[in-house]
């Protein structure tokens, strides 16, 4: 089946009765610049908010009918969509799919939850096991999905994860630690959304204080305004922030995007910047990096074309 673009006056229809329920919320024509952490972007031809799982479930069953693909967009920290917009609809999941609780030795949070609030509070009731990501600007689904394709430290604490797709029950998976990272039975992610995650901590005295050594460990990490989460990931055994400092890449600017001096594996970014400051940035940062400490490093950020699809920067 063909894919039919959002505009269909077919969709458009159903996605407006959809609505009539209260769920979920649809916004067209919107703005990307305020959904991305290096606000690039053009604009979404259409927004999807979904507040629960069962209004999520009704508008993939709905899209996949259609014949459509979506993207999901949560904290926004890794996505880079293009000056000419996204077609493709993107869904975001607020209300009881953004929501959190600690429970004895861990924590549930839905897809959209933020990660970094939910890292802080394990800290403050003394769950351990989470000190890499404290300063994460991931949604739990984003990181979920980076996890999978290790880029995200969540290997080892995950314990279970709930995905939803098109015409089919709520399946609950339980990964496990694969050589490219989180993986296990079932856990493809393609035309699948992360609706909840538990993530396994540990107590006062056993947190697990090798999950990630390379980041600061400290629950009061000051987040740069307008950047992304890490940019790179190094091979095994290696600290990406070593090698950008040893090849002398922090401060490097490509248009409105810089990386940072302060946080090496992170870029911020001016009211200027440009997606394709971004993909020209981290190709020159790659090329140096090789260049000066023969290392390959591997981009974290996800480039993608006006139909959701992957690309190279």
């Amino acid at each position: 089946m063909g894919f039919v673009q959002y505009g269909s006056s077919s969709l458009k229809k159903h996605l407006r009765t959809l609505r009539e329920g209260g769920e979920p919320e649809v916004h067209e024509r919107v703005d990307l610049r305020a959904w991305t952490a290096l606000g690039v972007g053009g604009p979404a031809d259409l927004v999807i908010r979904c507040r629960s799982a069962d209004g999520l479930q009704r508008v993939i069953d709905l899209l996949a009918t259609h014949g459509q693909k979506w993207i999901v967009l949560g904290a926004g920290s890794r996505l880079v969509p293009p000056d000419r917009g996204l077609r493709v609809p993107v869904l975001n999941l607020s209300g009881n799919l953004a929501l959190w609780e600690l429970d004895l030795d861990g924590a549930v949070a839905g897809g959209g939850a933020n990660l970094a609030q939910v890292c802080r509070a394990a800290a403050r009731t003394g769950l351990g096991g989470m000190e890499a990501t404290i300063a994460a600007a991931n949604s739990v689904g984003g990181a979920v999905h980076a996890a999978v394709h290790d880029l995200f430290p969540l290997a080892g604490i995950l314990d279970w994860v709930d995905l939803g797709r098109p015409g089919r029950p709520v399946e609950r998976v339980r990964p496990g630690i694969g050589p490219r990272g989180v993986d296990g039975p079932g856990f493809d992610l393609d035309r699948r959304v992360v609706l909840r995650a538990r993530l396994q901590l540990a107590g006062h005295g056993a947190a697990n204080q090798d999950v990630r050594p390379d980041v600061e460990k400290t629950p009061r990490i000051q987040r740069i305004p307008r950047s992304t989460g890490c940019c790179f990931v190094a091979p095994t055994g290696k600290r990406a922030e070593d090698l950008l400092r040893e090849a002398e890449c922090p401060g490097m600017v490509v248009g409105g995007v810089r990386l940072s001096r302060r946080f090496p594996n992170r870029m911020c970014a001016s009211r200027s910047a440009r997606p394709s400051d971004v993909a020209q940035l981290t190709c020159d940062i790659q090329g140096r990096v090789v260049e000066r400490t023969g290392v390959v490093l591997r981009q974290a950020l996800c480039f993608v074309d006006e139909d959701g699809v992957a690309v190279e920067p």
